[in-house]
């Protein structure tokens, strides 16, 4: 999966990825340990499931801090060189700090 982050027009960070995802996506989860985000599923039946993409990438500085103060996230799906199928999920950090 191919992914990476921009910046929406009113300042919010969208995560773009390009393949289809086997579950929808309940939030985004940060964590501090390594700086990376999770796209944690919303698995039917299992409402306190964890399960999720993690992305390679560690977040920029200047991103995180964003989210921190929105604590939301835009998400799309890119289609034919296209951003689509824009969604925001609540943007949740994972331990004390980050």
């Amino acid at each position: 999966m191919n992914a990476g982050i921009v910046i929406l027009k009113d300042g919010t960070p969208c995560i773009a990825y390009d393949e289809a995802l086997p579950h929808p996506i309940r939030h985004v989860e940060f964590d501090p340990e390594d700086y990376q985000v999770t796209l944690v599923y919303e698995i039917e039946g299992k409402p306190e499931s964890r399960e999720g993409r993690k992305f390679a990438f560690p977040l920029d500085h200047a991103i995180l801090a964003r989210l921190k103060e929105l604590e939301h996230v835009a998400i799309a799906m890119m289609k034919d060189n296209t951003m689509a199928e824009f969604k925001i999920y609540p943007f949740v950090f994972n331990g004390n700090e980050a």
